[in-house]
This record gives structure tokens, C-alpha cells and sequence, in this order.
């Protein structure tokens, strides 16, 4: 259930601010910098998988996807086997004489008509899934940059990266640049706030 944050991952870079203006005026002689960085230039990361697991507005979102996808999915399969059930008694009546052949051709014409439509749902409602899915990532991207836009007023960072676990993105860094609690636990905040939920929940 992680393909958003597959997703937003293969887009390898969230950044807040690119190459500031200030960046100019870079002085190598400063030694090691906030977030694990050198000089005037700030990089920190920040791991999807983490987002995934413990962001709160993202698991809504899921989660409600998902029961909408479990109900449909439910209707479809039953609309189905109602449909190989009503094949079957035609069979049954015409091997039994309680039909004709015409009156079982008419009965099973009507059914494949209904069985076009049944597909055509399908097809109608993965396309359908297919773009809620779309919109619920361009929702969650759009969440956590602007909360980065809001994050980075106090941190000046230059750069924030994206990352993963098994290091998909970035094969080694300081871990003094991961900056995924203070970002989680500032975007749950802000949900939270947002929505009126109790701030119980524990953070990673």
C-alpha cells in the first residue's frame, strides 16, 4: 500500500529551496554545518518509506481509498457470480426441457448484454481508482512541501533530498542530515490541528 510514496521517491529530490541566492557567498571555511553538511551549502534527506508508515494525513487518505476499493470490488464480485448463476439455471432448465432452445438463446443474449455492462463498470471504475490515486499523491506532495516551505523558513536548508531504507535514491549520507522525525512530527501536528484530532499518537 505504498506506491504513493513509491512514487514520490522516484522523483529522487522534494526541494524546498534550490541553490539560494545567499549560496554565493559560500565560505569553505567554516567546517561542518548544521544537518551534517560543509560550507554555507545545506542538504538535508528526509525518508518516503518513514512518510508512508507514520504520516497520519497519508494513512487517512489510504485508508478511506482502500474501504472505497473494498465496497466496489465487493459489488462487482457479486454482480458476478449473480450473473454465472443466472447462466447456469438457463443451462440447468434447457438440459431439463423447462425452456426451449429459442427461449435460452433470448435469456443468454440478455445476459452477455449485461455482462458487456458489467465489464464496461469495471473498466469505468479502476479508471476511476486509477485517478483518485493520482489526486491523493499530487494531495500528499503538495502537503509536504508546503509544510517544507514552512519548515525551512527556520532551518535554511538548500536542498532537501528524498531517501528511502534500503537507500533507492541516496546510497550514503551523514545521518546527521536526516531530518524525517522533525518533518513528520511537524506535518502530523499540523493535521492534527487541521482536523481536530487529540495529539496521542506517537511518532517514529
Amino acid at each position: 500500500m505504498k506506491r504513493l510514496f513509491s512514487i514520490l521517491s522516484s522523483a529522487v529530490l522534494i526541494i524546498a529551496s534550490v541553490f539560494l541566492s545567499d549560496c554565493k557567498n559560500e565560505n569553505t571555511g567554516n567546517g561542518a554545518a548544521a544537518g551534517g553538511n560543509t560550507g554555507s551549502f545545506k542538504v538535508a534527506v528526509v525518508k518516503t518509506d518513514t512518510l508512508a508508515e507514520v504520516y497520519e494525513y497519508y494513512n487517512d487518505l489510504q485508508t478511506e481509498l482502500m474501504l472505497e476499493q473494498q465496497d466496489k470490488e465487493a459489488d462487482l464480485s457479486a454482480r458476478y457470480k449473480s450473473l454465472q448463476t443466472k447462466f447456469l439455471k438457463i443451462q440447468r432448465d434447457l438440459q431439463n426441457r423447462m425452456i426451449t432452445p429459442t427461449s435460452a438463446k433470448k435469456k443468454q443474449e440478455q445476459l452477455a448484454l449485461e455482462q458487456q455492462k458489467l465489464q464496461q463498470d469495471q473498466q469505468n471504475y479502476q479508471a476511476e481508482m486509477m485517478d483518485k490515486s493520482q489526486k491523493m499523491t499530487l494531495q500528499i506532495l503538495d502537503s509536504i512541501k508546503n509544510y517544507l516551505k514552512i519548515y525551512n523558513k527556520d532551518h535554511n536548508y538548500d536542498m532537501i533530498l528524498t531517501s528511502d531504507t534500503l537507500g533507492t535514491n541516496i546510497l550514503l549520507y551523514d545521518k546527521a542530515m536526516d531530518i524525517t522525525s522533525d518533518i513528520v512530527k511537524g506535518l502530523n501536528k499540523r493535521y492534527r490541528e487541521a482536523t481536530g484530532k487529540k495529539n496521542d499518537e506517537k511518532e517514529n
